[in-house]
């Protein structure tokens, strides 16, 4: 399979080789500087900008036909290639919908854990959940407004920014999607082997004063209305605060402008919210932040350990990033000239031509 150097301008690294980065540089919206076409001009030796290079022999035209079916393919690639991202986000969701079911039957498990959470949270000193909600409590407006927040933001904000890299940014849609393929994967795997009652069922089990703000307030997600699409014993980790850290880090490591650190606000809030709705324990929030820092970690280090054994490969060469330390040692016989080329492996050099000799009068003059 042909390695593509992905280079990924968000951090300023220097060129990843691995599947995992195989689309990274937006292998349908933009071709490597100094593409195949310029290569094969170094390589047989035509020189940049001659006839042969630009493809004009002698005031022909290029044919228009292989440029349209070149143009074709590509249309044909692109659509070919977003349509297996919609599937796999599309698989993606139904596995997280499907959840709900395989939950059933294990509230008792689920109300148990719950308890544990609670008192370990207290052992570790947290702020109580229920403090924190008595405060907000004091304003309707504002505990409406959060339970909107919870409902409306979650599913809505993650597909905005997916659409968001795929579009305008996709030479880092492949780390940002598996950022959060991962993330979401791990989680859905904790809701199954540990079921966790949220915060709002507690005072069924323990002396807590906690509200279900989505029921006395509305709107709930967990209403006769919702259709029952969500998994109320899934509450930790959260993927409400997972999802938002997921964004907040996508957005501050893509864009450049000082204004991207404002997406800090996005997690900080979904935390708060989460909380004050007694959807979520700090701990849901905490262990969802570590899944995806997690996650960036692990596949960074999965990128970096591809190159490496790409780079130890017996008879693999893989091009420096542009911006490195230069073209390297010229080789013997090569006089240095500015903006020459070195020549590559495999060429022969062209033979060196002695300067002139000058007449014996004008070195006289001289």
């Amino acid at each position: 399979m042909a390695q593509v150097g992905c280079r990924d301008s968000a951090d300023r690294r220097g060129a990843v080789y691995s599947p995992l980065g195989r689309h990274a540089l937006g292998a349908l919206d933009e071709s490597p500087p100094g593409g195949s076409a310029a290569r094969r001009g170094e390589a047989g030796g035509v020189e940049p900008g001659s006839a042969a290079a630009t493809g004009r022999f002698a005031g022909s035209r290029p044919f228009a036909g292989s440029r349209a079916f070149a143009g074709s393919r590509a249309v044909v690639g692109a659509v070919a290639y977003a349509v297996s991202q919609l599937l796999l986000i599309a698989v993606l969701y139904g596995t997280y919908s499907f959840s709900r079911h395989l939950a059933a039957g294990r509230e008792p498990a689920a109300l148990a854990n719950a308890k544990r959470v609670w008192q370990l949270e207290r052992f570790l000193r947290l702020p109580n959940e229920a403090s924190v909600q008595r405060l907000a409590l004091h304003s309707e407006f504002l505990i409406r407004s959060a339970d909107w927040f919870y409902i409306l933001v979650h599913f809505p904000s993650v597909i905005v920014l997916l659409l968001w890299v795929f579009v305008r940014h996709r030479r880092h849609w492949t780390r940002v999607r598996n950022v959060l393929i991962m993330t979401t994967g791990v989680a859905l795997v904790i809701h199954l082997l540990c079921p966790l009652a949220p915060p709002r069922f507690l005072p069924s089990v323990l002396h807590v004063s906690l509200v279900d703000t989505g029921d006395r307030y509305g709107p709930s997600p967990y209403g006769e209305g919702s259709g029952g699409i969500a998994n109320e014993y899934a509450a930790m980790p959260s993927l409400h605060v997972g999802w938002s850290l997921i964004e907040a880090w996508a957005i501050i490591t893509i864009l450049r402008h000082r204004a991207r650190w404002l997406a800090v606000l996005h997690p900080v809030l979904t935390i708060t919210v989460v909380v004050v709705t007694a959807n979520h324990y700090w701990l849901d929030g905490l262990v969802g932040s570590s899944l995806v820092v997690s996650s960036i970690l692990l596949l960074d280090q999965a990128n970096r350990w591809w190159a490496a054994r790409c780079a130890d490969r017996p008879g693999t060469t893989l091009p420096a990033a542009r911006g490195g330390d230069g073209p390297g040692p010229r080789p013997a016989g090569i006089p240095a000239s500015r903006g020459s080329t070195p020549p590559l492996p495999g060429v022969p050099s062209p033979p060196s031509v002695p300067a002139p000799a000058r007449p014996a009068d004008e070195r006289s003059q001289r």
